[in-house]
Parts: structure tokens; sequence; C-alpha cells
């Protein structure tokens, strides 16, 4: 034991934890008909947490006690409206909505409205509409629409609770009743635009996919061995986008008269524009988690203030759990904060781990091992240009490992698949797309501006370099089946969930256990989840 608590207490990481007990308890409790009170005796746990005091301890389990309250209250709200939303039953009626967004389906178009009037009476909740595919030449998103069709009200579901898509409509008949402007939609267009008369078909779609997350340009088939490639989250604006751009703009500040302003001023502008590149993505959930984490250490940098990954993930599920509780339960939110706490666990250890086997080889040919060089001389010495790279080599390596191996039983549980040959390909993309995406998007941006008042005229030169790098990038994805490179077929238990997280927490250096005992729990709770998975599998 290094201390009389069992785990240093972060409050914005437990409390995000017991926001999330409390919303699984609403769940619970709509879904199953099970008592709220039974979650409660999880609250005494925060007197293994709370410090030394009695005091503090007192004060930790009021703190966990309120995130408990709020996630129960909020999950049941969201319920309550949806359940008060009125039931059209299929009635013929017209619709008139703001289209947020837009995007082809094998059986035509599938429009997402908000700020519904139906028959002239306005309702709560979005709209998934279903229309002919003819309708997305004439829609554009942040239109006033009007549509005809009959109108059902959803089942409840999670998805509809997140989402707030509380109605569908099968529509056979529309126009745009009004043009509105919208800043971002406005550049977002005008950025799909430039890519898109500058750039082949392929590469066009999967740029425009990096950059604002929209994959509806990607052929199916072309995007769905992406998926089993295991890098599909390259598309998704999360936090390597977004940490890609928060190190270009410290980079830039850093070597220009940026420099030279107040702490507030470098911190303002770099929190604007990581907002106004988020904006440009529609603020989902992985871009709103990620600009906290940056703005968190960033905050806690200029301040002088000890840099927490945990409590910035923390503070980043609290934000988005507090708005959209349902979020819980969506294979993105889940996914991304299992792999941001993957490296938060484990990025670390395995960075140690792979130096001391990779200078253990290097003493095998050379005789020589930095390792046993006292650190005050080694510090003298700046790294080489071998050591720098080996250093970033290993300290991707660990960090895409760590996340691999806390987002494994996720992908079996939600899209039925595990990718064999990701760790590898994330080896060569995510560094790939962590180096070029700043660059990528400036020359995106310029050639947008470009065209915006010159027509056409310098697309080619600028963007026909992107274009030949995705057509390189993407060869293997083109001439190779990766889904015959999948483990399928698993079926993945909550129950085996629960039990691997809890093996992997208790595999970390986070719980102040000796490490017997934690070999002892990591021990059993894979062995429980390996079992569940068999009995599972096997009935």
């Amino acid at each position: 034991m290094k201390g009389a608590r069992v785990f240093n207490f972060r409050p914005a990481a437990f409390a995000a934890v017991f926001l999330c007990l409390g919303i699984f308890a609403a769940y619970a409790l709509v879904f199953y008909g099970l008592a709220a009170w039974l979650f409660i005796f999880l609250l005494p746990l925060a007197l293994l947490f709370g410090g030394g005091t009695f005091k503090r301890r007192v004060i930790a389990v009021l703190l966990l006690g309120v995130a408990f309250a709020v996630g129960f209250c909020a999950f049941l709200q969201k319920v309550n409206a949806f359940e008060h939303a009125k039931d059209y039953q299929g009635q013929e009626v017209t619709i008139v909505a703001s289209l947020q967004s837009e995007r082809a389906t094998k059986a035509g178009a599938e429009l997402v409205l908000s700020d519904l009037t139906v028959d002239g009476k306005a309702e709560n909740g979005k709209l998934v509409a279903y229309l002919p595919a003819s309708f997305l030449e004439n829609f554009e998103v942040g239109n006033r629409v009007l549509i005809k069709g009959a109108l059902y009200k959803n089942e409840i579901s999670i998805y509809g609770l997140g989402e707030e898509l509380y109605y569908t409509l099968y529509g056979d008949s529309g126009a745009v009743v009004e043009r509105t402007f919208s800043l971002f939609v406005f550049l977002r267009s005008r950025l799909q635009i430039a890519i898109e008369s500058g750039m082949d078909e392929t590469s066009a779609a999967v740029t425009i996919a990096l950059l604002t997350g929209d994959e509806n340009g990607i052929a199916r088939g072309l995007l769905d061995n992406i998926r089993y490639g295991g890098i599909a989250h390259v598309f998704a604006v999360s936090g390597l986008h977004i940490g890609a751009l928060f190190g270009f703009v410290m980079v830039l500040i850093k070597k220009t008269p940026l420099q030279n302003l107040s702490k507030p001023a470098r911190f303002l502008c770099v929190l604007a524009v990581l907002l106004f590149y988020g904006g440009i993505c529609g603020f989902s959930a992985s871009v709103v988690r990620a600009i906290v984490i940056c703005a968190s250490f960033y905050f806690a940098k200029l301040g002088g203030l000890n840099k927490d990954f945990l409590e910035a993930l923390g503070l980043g599920a609290l934000l988005v759990l507090c708005f959209r509780p349902s979020a819980l339960f969506e294979a993105g939110f889940q996914l991304s904060f299992a792999a941001c706490l993957g490296m938060a666990l484990f990025a670390r250890p395995f960075q140690n781990l792979a130096y001391v086997c990779c200078y253990k080889v290097l003493e095998l040919f050379t005789g020589k091992n930095p390792l046993k060089i006292p650190p005050k001389q080694r510090n003298q010495h700046p790294p080489n240009i071998r050591e720098r790279i080996l250093r970033s080599c290993v300290s991707f390596f660990s960090a895409s490992t760590s996340a691999q191996l806390a987002t494994a039983p996720l992908c079996l549980a939600h899209f039925g698949y595990l990718s064999v040959a990701s760790l590898f390909l994330n080896f060569l993309f995510v560094p790939f797309v962590g180096v070029l995406f700043s660059g990528m998007l400036i020359c995106a941006s310029v050639a947008a501006l470009l065209q915006t008042v010159f027509q056409a005229a310098f697309l080619g030169v600028i963007l026909r370099p992107i274009a030949v790098v995705w057509s390189a990038a993407l060869l293997a994805f083109q001439t190779i089946d990766f889904s015959a490179w999948c483990l399928q077929g698993v079926l993945m238990p909550q129950t085996a969930l629960v039990c691997y997280y809890l093996a992997l927490s208790f595999a970390s250096d986070k719980w102040n256990l000796s490490k017997y005992t934690r070999f002892l729990m990591t021990s059993l709770g894979f062995l429980a989840s390996f079992s569940c998975v068999f009995f599972v599998n096997m009935l």
C-alpha cells in the first residue's frame, strides 16, 4: 500500500464515473424496472478515495452523490420528453423544419430535421425523413424545407433519446421554403465544393471525410474494407484530428510573434481555433471531448498546474453527458473514451517496457545501453536523430497499443468483428494523418478561398499533391480484402465487458495495492470475462 487510499481521488474523473452510474441506474429503471436505490450502496465506496481526513471523505461522498443524481435525473428527463411527444400514427401531414444533416442511402435520401412544425403546430424533438435520392440535389443543410408524407412516432430507444429523433417521416414530395445562412454550414460547403472540384472522386471523398467527418461520399465497398482494416476512426473527426490541429497551433504560437501575447490571450487564441474547427465539424461528442482535453491541458500548462489526463478526460465526459446523457450508450462515445482511457492507463507503462526491450536489443549489437548511463550525465547530451526517431516510434506504438487494447471488446460488442490487421495499419496511418492533417486542412481552406474568388483556376495545383498521396495510401484497401483478417462471429456480453474493464483497471498502476493483489484481481477479471464469452458463444 502506498498510503491510506486505494485509489487517488480525482474529482472530475470520479464525478464522471458516478454520473455514468446515475445514467445507468435510470436506464435500468426505465427499460428493466430495477429500483434506483440498488445503486446507492456504491456511494460509500467514495470513502476509500476521498483523502486523509473524514471531512474530505464526506465531501467526496456528497460530490459523487450529486453527480449520480444529475445523471439519473438527466436521463429520466430525456425519457419523459420523449414519452410526451404526440403520436401521429402514420397520418399524412405537412411538416416545415430546418435541415440539420443529409446523407445518401441505398433506399434514397435520409434527412435529419429540427425545429419542427407539423400541420402548423410546433413539436419538440427531431425527425428523420426518408425521401427519393433526387431531393439531395435541391436541399442544402440549413435550409427551411417543407415535406409531405406519413408521420410516425419512433419507439423509445437510446438512439432516439440521444439524438432526440422522436419521429420518422416517409415523404414523397417537398420543397425549399427558405434558404437560411449559417457561417459554419457555408464554410463546410465551400470546403467540400473546392475539394470535389480539384481532386478525383475517391481522393475527394476521403479528404472530405478526414477534414469534416462526412463519410457519405466514400464508396460503400471501400469504406467497409477500411472498417475491416480497423482505421475507420481516422475518418471520424476526434482526438487525433483535434490533437494534430492543437499541436500545429502551439508550434505556430511558439514560432511567431504570438508568443509575446499574454497567457490569457494565447489560451483564447488556441481555444478559438479549436472551437471554430469544431463548429465546422458539427460539435460531435468526440470533437467536444477532444477540445475539452486539449484546452484543459493548455490551461494547466499556462497556469503551472499539474496536468492530469484522467481529470481532463473526466471533464470532457461530464460536459458531454450532462447535455446528452444517452450518449453513454452510443458506440462512438464508448470507443472514443475507451481509447483515451486506455492511453491514460497503459501508454506510459508500455512505453517504459518498450524502451527497455529496444535498448536491450541495441546493447546486443553495439554494446551500449543508454539506460545504464546515469541520468545527470544522460541529460547533458541532447538526443541524436536516431534516438528521437526511436522515441517517437515507441511513444506512438505504446499509445496505439493501449488504445486498441481498451477498444477491442467494444468493437466485438458493437460491430461483431475485430480487425487483426488494425495494429499494423494504425501504425502506418495514424502518424500519416497526424503529420499531414493540418497541411491538408490549410491546402483545402486556401483552395476554397481561391475558388470563391477566382473560381477553379488554382485548385488542381494546390490539391493535386493530396490526391496523389491518397491514391498511394488507399492502394492496399483497393487490392486487399481485410474482412478475411477479422475475428468475426464472437458474441461479447455486457457482463464480459464489465469484467474485462475491471481487469484492465487493476492491471494499471492506478490502484494503490500490492503487485500480488493487483495481479490476482487482474487474473480473476480476465478469467471471468473470457468465461462469459466462452459460455455465451457455446450456448
